[in-house]
């Protein structure tokens, strides 16, 4: 069942946005509702599969029930909905990206890790550094850093990632989708993306919390371990129509109900694994 149409989103966008911003939004509505499906992409079962940095991921909550909501809907801001959430970046959805063309087995790998900060010298002027640990590289990364003479302290925290796709380290997410935005149309909505660094404050105000504002301006410019250069934040949304496949967990990957109903919602789309092989053309 489709959440709202086209004509209530525009009424919305009128009302809260101004300037540019509006502008932005009404364009990226458009784009969102004119969109063609992106092509069936020629992949066999059993095949590593080959992420590009045309693609993106964005995992969802839940199990099939929000996979129907999102196939029907798109990618659309909470806030628009009926019950929104308080997040510190608003009007858009939140993306995975990819800087360079990667098999998923190494993207799940690296995410599936960690990330550590770690200091080089002492006092206000040390050097601090963060880097992404892949999994299982936890003893090797922790025991160099211990014998380095220059480093003076350390801390990690889990991948972002983590929280939001199907990892190796936890079951909480079940489903993510692949999608594609090689074509012309969809690269045009990408650049509507709050991480954007061409976008003045102005513009971005009505996409940030008051809180989290000022250093927002200052962190997509440098990111560090909370505000990775990994994400995007496309205002408005993306539409479902740029799906090409599926990305799913094991409790999935051992439901045959489940994995048949994917396909039946998304025939022409993929569905692929935890171990980054492809299930099903």
């Amino acid at each position: 069942m489709a959440l709202h149409g086209r004509e209530y989103y525009e009424t919305l966008i009128n009302e809260r946005f101004e300037k540019s911003a509006r502008d932005m939004m009404l364009s990226q509505l458009e784009l969102f509702y004119d969109m063609p499906p992106v092509p069936r992409r020629a992949v066999k079962k059993g095949e590593k599969l080959l992420l590009h940095r045309h693609h993106l991921m964005h995992g969802i909550f839940g199990m099939l029930d929000e996979f129907d909501f999102t196939v029907e809907n798109g990618f659309i801001a909470i806030d628009f909905s009926e019950n929104p959430r308080a997040n510190k970046i608003k009007n858009s959805v939140g993306m995975w990206k990819f800087r360079e063309d990667i098999f998923l087995s190494d993207y799940i790998g690296q995410y599936s890790g960690f990330t550590v900060t770690y200091t080089i010298g002492r006092g206000p002027e040390a050097e601090r550094v963060t880097e992404l640990i892949p999994y299982h590289r936890f003893d090797e990364v922790t025991e160099k850093l211990n014998n380095d003479e220059k480093v003076w302290m350390y801390w990690g925290e889990k991948t972002k990632e983590s929280s939001f796709l199907p990892c190796l380290v936890s079951e909480k997410r079940q489903v993510a989708f692949i999608l594609n935005t090689e074509s012309e149309k969809a690269r045009k909505m990408l650049r509507a993306d709050v991480w954007n660094t061409e976008f003045d404050a102005e513009t971005l105000h009505p996409f940030l919390d008051e809180r989290y504002y000022p250093k927002f301006l200052e962190l997509r410019f440098h990111p560090d371990a909370a505000s990775t250069d990994r994400e995007s934040a496309i205002m408005f949304g993306l539409p479902a129509a740029l799906i090409e496949g599926v990305f799913v967990g094991r409790k999935i990957e051992r439901d045959e109900k489940a994995l048949w109903h994917i396909k039946e919602k998304l025939p022409d789309c993929y569905v692929v694994g935890l171990d980054a092989t492809v299930l099903s053309e």
